[in-house]
Order: structure tokens, then sequence, then C-alpha cells
């Protein structure tokens, strides 16, 4: 009788769902009801590891006590007064992001895709006031920035632009890791390059990191010719790679960089960090945001950098992430016909492979596994930053079961 009650439960949210919300997303066959640690549980009351994260969004997991005393706290004072005021919550968490990265000042909004308008907002005005002729951006041909229309025109990948009609102009796409077309769009657009959009890990498109030589060379040619360096680090900051940030595996910063995912935990919100050179090229009423920076958001996303920061889980990913690695090199070894390589940095992984990824893992999923299928062809590992050895085991002997019954 339960069993009957729970499952048309799920039946009843899946029906709702199909006739009321639009269906513009292909949903795996799961509803959560609520979630522990790196543990999410249905309707159903099955468990589940979730090493997808929303996407790189519940760094510290779920149910996170001191994020979660810290929302009911600012819940319990206030939500809402809008950018017309000041705000205790915004300071404190601009200080923390400006103290932990590079010197400059901060706009807060409410996600990855508003971050990334305002960061190309920026640019265009920063062109527009220097009076660079023709201006142009330049992004990667694998990047992916977001939906909006101004993010999605920024975004490298035709298949998310397409069907749009008439996109913005002054856009143009570098090739990944190669240093001698990054020169070449340069050349093109000599004195014209207002500003570059790049994403550290090119996440979406297969986990692709950005070779140390490419990004030394890009830092080089936007000094020079005077250009905007944005790193688009929604995906890969907040620890994500071992580090609070990733541009802090090299040995420069960049001028620009935009953040959401991770930075609340699962909470909403979004911001740029913008370098001392360039914070006066958003003045005074040319961009904003109702609902960005709110005090419940920068609240809980303060809490989420005090936990991270505090506490010593940047200094265990490097040894999370190689224990992963191996045990995929390891698998990829048993199924070389099936897994053709494995990539990435901290606990942002990628498996690629050689076969539609979709099936591999809803049958990861059917065995109580959540990863994320992605480009057709690979699977990205996201677990959370403070998971442990144990459940990283757990995972990678689901993930071996599944992977052998799909080899061939």
């Amino acid at each position: 009788m339960n069993d009957k009650l729970t499952k048309s439960r799920f039946s009843e949210i899946q029906a709702k769902t199909d006739k009321y919300i639009l269906g513009n997303y292909s949903r795996y066959p799961a509803c959560f009801e609520y979630g522990v640690g790196d543990y999410l549980f249905d309707v159903e009351g099955k468990q589940y590891i979730d090493f997808q994260c929303g996407i790189a969004v519940t760094n510290l997991g779920h149910a996170e006590a001191d994020i979660i005393d810290s929302l009911r706290e600012q819940a319990d004072r206030l939500f809402h007064t809008s950018n017309l005021f000041y705000s205790r919550e915004q300071a404190e968490l601009a200080e923390v992001l400006i103290e932990n990265s590079f010197s400059g000042k901060v706009f807060f909004c409410n996600s990855g895709t508003e971050a990334n308008e305002a960061a190309f907002k920026l640019v265009r005005k920063y062109a527009v006031m220097s009076g660079i002729p023709n201006p142009v951006v330049l992004t990667l041909k694998g990047s992916f920035h977001g939906r909006t229309f101004g993010a999605m025109c920024l975004t490298g990948q035709a298949k998310i632009r397409e069907g749009f009609g008439e996109l913005i102009t002054g856009i143009d796409y570098i090739q990944e890791n190669d240093t001698i077309h990054l020169e070449t769009m340069f050349e093109k657009y000599k004195g014209r390059v207002a500003g570059v959009f790049v994403e550290p890990i090119l996440g979406e498109y297969g986990v692709i990191p950005l070779e140390e030589n490419f990004l030394n060379k890009l830092r080089k040619l936007t000094e020079q010719e005077k250009s905007i360096l944005v790193f688009d680090e929604i995906q890969t900051g907040i620890g994500r790679t071992g580090k609070l940030f990733c541009f802090q595996h090299f040995n420069f910063a960049p001028d620009v960089m935009t953040l959401a995912k991770g930075l609340g935990n699962g909470f909403p919100i979004g911001a740029v960090v913008i370098g001392d050179k360039f914070i006066n090229y958003l003045p005074t009423g040319a961009h904003g945001s109702t609902f960005g920076g709110n005090h419940l958001a920068t609240r809980v996303a303060y809490e989420t950098l005090r936990v991270i920061l505090t506490r010593n889980i940047l200094a265990n990913v490097p040894a999370l992430s190689e224990y992963i690695v191996r045990r995929l090199k390891v698998i990829q070894s048993k199924y070389p016909k099936l897994i053709k390589e494995i990539r990435g940095r901290g606990l942002h992984i990628g498996v690629e492979c050689t076969q539609a990824t979709r099936p591999i893992v809803l049958k990861c999923l059917d065995r109580g596994l959540i990863l994320n299928s992605t480009n057709e062809r690979f699977i990205r590992i996201m677990p959370p930053l403070n998971t442990s050895i144990e459940r990283i085991h757990e995972a990678m002997e689901i993930f071996e079961q599944v992977l052998g019954e799909f080899n061939s």
C-alpha cells in the first residue's frame, strides 16, 4: 500500500510538471524530497549519492548546518530592501570576495548568466568610452556563458545560438588551446579587441581545461592591446578546482571575474568582481538589479565562503581528486573501448566516452548515483568539496558496474 502511495506521488508530480511547466528541459526521472551531506532522497524514499551537485552548485552538499542557521537567522530579520539603500550583508560579502581574489569592487546579481551580461555590458561600455573603433569581443568556440541573449551570443557553441534570428554583432570565437589561432585573431582585430571572455575549464563542452601556455599568451595579448580579460568562473569558482578561484592556479589575475553557482551553495546569487582599472566603466545608472545582492542571498553566500575558508576543505580537494582520477583510470584500463579520456582539475572531472552517455547516466541514477551527461558523449563528475574517500569509493563502484554493462 505504501509503495503504491509513494510511486503515485512521483507520477502525480510528473503529470503536473508535464501539464503546467514549459517543456524546455530534458529531465531525469527522479524527484527529490530532501538532502543530507552528499546524499539526496527522492519522494519514494530512495537514497542517491549526489555527484552532480546541482551542476556544480551545492559545493558543500545539502543541509550544511551553519548555512541553514544563517539562512534562518537572516530570514527572521530581513529578506529585501533594494539597492537604493546600504546593506551590511552585501558589504561583508564583497569584502570577503575582494580580499580573497584581486583588488577592485563587486556587482551583485541573481545568476551566472546575469553576471556575464553585466560583464558584457562593462566591456562594451569600456569600448565606447575608450573610443575603440568597431569593437570586437572574443570568446572560445567551445564556450558556454549562459542563456540570456547577450550571454548566448558570447557562447561559442553554435547549437546554443541557432534559431534565434539575428545575433549581436562584434563577437568572434577563438579555438581553445590553440595559441596560433589566438594570435591570428588578435592580429585580425588589432586595435579593436575590447575584451575576451574565457572559462578556465570548458564545462559544458566536455570539461576541457585551458592550458597554461594558452592562458599566459592570452594574458600577454590582452595587456598589450589594453583589452579586458574576463574569467567566467561561474562553474570553476568557489573551490571547485581546489583553489577558491581557478585563476589562482596561474601566475596572473584576470581583469574581471564572474561568479554564481557555488557562491550561494544552492541559494540563487551571482557576482561580478571588477579590477581597479575598470571599475569606472559601469558608472551610476549604467546597470542594476532589483533583487541582486538582497540581504538573504548575500548572507547565505557569506556563510558559504566562511565555511570553505575556515575549514580544511580546499586543502582536501587535491587528494579527493587524485583518488577519483586514479579509480577512473583503473576503470578505463578495463574498458578502453568505452572510455576515451579522463580530464579536469580538482573536483571538476570529465569522462569522455565513445558512445552516448545519457543512457549510462540514467542507469547510474537507477542504481543510486547522480552524475551529469553533457555534449552527448561526456560525463561530468562533480562531488561536494567536503565528500569523503568512502563516498567516492561507493560512487566509483556503482560507476564501474554500470560501465561494465555498456562495454562492448
